[in-house]
């Protein structure tokens, strides 16, 4: 049995979307991890001299 033209484009476009979503995700990781960081080094250098 032959599976139309629209649905395996259909398929296509749906695996498309989930890699986008993975890529999209580990971008928004790094760049959180990379937000924290930022925000320890710069606690740490305003901390008050003892």
């Amino acid at each position: 049995m032959r599976i139309p033209a629209a649905d395996r484009n259909g398929v296509h476009v749906k695996k498309l979307l989930v890699v986008a979503a993975a890529i999209a995700g580990v971008l928004l990781y790094r760049k959180a991890q990379e937000s924290e960081a930022r925000k320890d080094v710069w606690s740490k250098s305003t901390d008050s001299v003892n």
